[in-house]
Formats: structure tokens, C-alpha cells, sequence
């Protein structure tokens, strides 16, 4: 046989074990239920016919019923402490049992019922509740409402103990928000003493007040930090470009940092001096390849040129290398030399 089909046999087995394991777990639960239903009737009937028997009696308090007989009394509901006498006590709708229910005054069917509306979520939160149960007379009720008592998880939630809550929870809510405004105040303190402190080891910086022109090749970072729109990341951009440009030739060239406003703050500058030029025959491919204007690609074709054709007299002697437009001629011949 081949395992596919042993799968199979197998796969079946589990299907109808499974299925007729349904069958007789339904049909137990279902004498389970029928025994229970069963001795709740059986109770109830015995209940119907000692109600019966009782009230073929006659009644000392002279209660006739339908047939003109006198009914039997119920047992003492005041705990008597006669002889042999049956005593019962206070009783909770919710809780009690058929037995109590008919022992307090009811008929059968209605503690029937009254456990049918238990059953499917009812309660009965006060003694007056029980007026609506069917068939109820106001003989019944008065004769069951002085022992009617209700558990108080059952009971209406009382007033004052609402207002009691709501006062415990409104105050409760008043300390959350002092705590929040105490909390507020202090982070606000916190900050404002980080501020005064700050304020303290970096004091504001002064600005020019008119306009001023600096020279782009002497000025420092302190002196460019009072010009109206630079601080100590731009005036730090200009001192590092100058570095790397060996000097500024023209104001114009601001433009050319990253993110730098010149259309803005080249009215505060100036150009003097001279600046540091490189000699394009003698130093190294590093040197003249951390230059803006040069590059590393342009050395070392300088530097090619010079091993092959010799010393360069002129930048435009370059002009037939790759890279050496006139545009970038012009632009280097100010920081060379020969």
C-alpha cells in the first residue's frame, strides 16, 4: 500500500472518530440538561402539590380561597420560638431558590417565572421591583415586602455615595492639575535658568549698526560675527574659503560657498592685498590638488605635462589638456606662478 493512500485511511479514521466524538458529547450534554430540567419540574410539582394540599386546609386567619375553603398559612416568617413551629427569615429575590419563593407566599409558576427572568439577566434591585412580577396581588406583596431583603451588590447605586464618589474624583482631578501647573512652573524655572546661563557664557554678539566694509583677506571670525546676518557657521565659511583660495581677488567669489548669501552681505566687504600663489612647476600634485581652482584631476595632468613636455611658462600652455577651458584658465591665473 502506498503511503498516499495509507494518508488517506488514516485522514478518514480521524474524520469519523471525530464526528460520532460530536454525536455522543451532544447527546451527553443533552441528558445532562434533561435530568437538570427534569428535577427542577420535579421540584416545582411537589411544590404545586404541597400548595395544593396546604390550601384544602382550613386557615386560622380565615382566608378562603376559590373554593371556599380556608388556606394554610405560611411558616412563621418571624422566627417564632414555639415548640416544633417552622421559622423562616428575611429572603432575596435574586438569590433564593423555588422553594423559599413559594415558602414566602408565591405560587408556583411565578417562582417559576421570577427564576426564568433571573435566568436571563434580571434582577430586582428593590422590594418594590417585585410588584411587577406576573400575577402578583397586593395581598402577596404586602405579605412578602417586610422580609424582602436585596444583597447589596444588587441594590441601585445610592445617591450620596454617587456625590461621595464624584466629589472624591473632582478633587482628585484638582490635585492632578496643581500637580501639573507646580510641575510646569518648574520646568519653565529649569529653562529660564538654562537661559541665563547660556546668556551668560555666550553673551549676545554685537552687530554693526551702519554700514561697514571689511577686507575679505584680514578680517577674523569675531570681527565677521557683528556683520548683520552672520554668525559664527558663516563666519567660519569665509575664513576656510579664504584658507583654501590662498586670499580673495574679488568679492564676487562669496558666491561660490555653499549656501552663502553674497547677493545679500557683499556690500559689507572689500578686496586688498595680494594672495598666495602656487608654482605650477614645482609643487606637489597634494598641494596643488587642495586648491578650489585646481583639483586633484587637473594636477596630476600638470603634473603629467611637466614629466613630458617640461616647465610650463604660461597657464594657457595648458589650453590643449582636457579640463583647461579658457573659463577655468582665467579663473586659476591669479594663484599661479611659473
Amino acid at each position: 500500500m502506498r503511503r498516499s493512500d495509507r494518508r488517506a485511511i488514516v485522514f478518514i479514521c480521524a474524520v469519523v472518530l471525530a464526528f460520532w466524538g460530536g454525536v455522543l458529547l451532544e447527546r451527553w450534554l443533552s441528558s445532562r440538561a434533561d435530568r437538570g430540567l427534569t428535577l427542577d419540574e420535579t421540584a416545582m410539582d411537589s411544590l404545586e402539590s404541597m400548595t395544593a394540599t396546604n390550601t384544602a386546609q382550613p386557615l386560622p386567619s380565615g382566608t378562603s380561597n376559590e373554593e371556599g375553603h380556608t388556606a394554610q398559612p405560611l411558616p412563621s416568617l418571624t422566627g417564632g420560638a414555639g415548640g416544633g413551629s417552622s421559622s423562616f427569615s428575611s429572603f432575596d429575590p435574586n438569590t433564593a431558590d423555588s422553594a423559599t419563593l413559594v415558602a414566602a407566599g408565591l405560587e408556583p409558576w411565578q417562582a417559576r417565572n421570577i427564576l426564568k427572568y433571573r435566568a436571563r439577566g434580571g434582577r430586582y434591585r428593590r422590594a418594590e421591583d417585585l410588584k411587577r412580577v406576573y400575577g402578583m396581588t397586593p395581598e402577596q406583596y404586602e405579605h412578602m415586602a417586610p422580609y424582602v431583603r436585596i444583597d447589596k451588590r444588587f441594590q441601585p447605586y445610592d445617591e450620596n455615595e454617587f456625590e461621595g464618589e464624584r466629589a472624591r474624583r473632582e478633587a482628585a482631578r484638582q490635585e492632578r492639575e496643581r500637580l501639573y501647573e507646580e510641575r510646569l512652573l518648574e520646568r519653565q524655572a529649569r529653562e529660564q535658568a538654562r537661559h541665563d546661563s547660556l546668556a551668560k557664557r555666550y553673551p549676545r554678539q554685537e552687530k554693526f549698526e551702519e554700514l561697514v566694509q571689511l577686507n575679505l583677506n584680514t578680517v577674523d571670525t569675531t570681527t565677521l560675527k557683528k556683520v548683520p546676518g552672520i554668525a559664527s557657521y558663516r563666519a567660519r565659511q569665509i575664513v576656510r574659503y579664504r584658507e583654501r583660495l590662498g586670499g580673495f581677488v574679488s568679492t564676487a567669489q562669496l558666491a561660490e560657498i555653499e549656501g552663502f548669501p553674497a547677493d545679500e552681505l557683499e556690500a559689507w566687504f572689500k578686496v586688498e592685498g595680494g594672495v598666495r600663489r602656487i608654482n605650477v612647476n614645482k609643487a606637489s600634485v597634494q598641494e596643488m590638488g587642495r586648491h578650489p581652482y585646481i583639483g586633484f584631476a587637473r594636477a596630476r595632468k600638470i603634473e603629467s605635462y611637466r614629466r613630458n613636455q617640461g616647465r610650463i611658462k604660461s597657464i594657457d600652455d595648458l589650453c590643449l589638456l582636457e579640463d583647461f577651458t579658457q573659463e577655468a584658465r582665467d579663473r586659476m591665473r591669479e594663484y599661479v606662478e611659473y
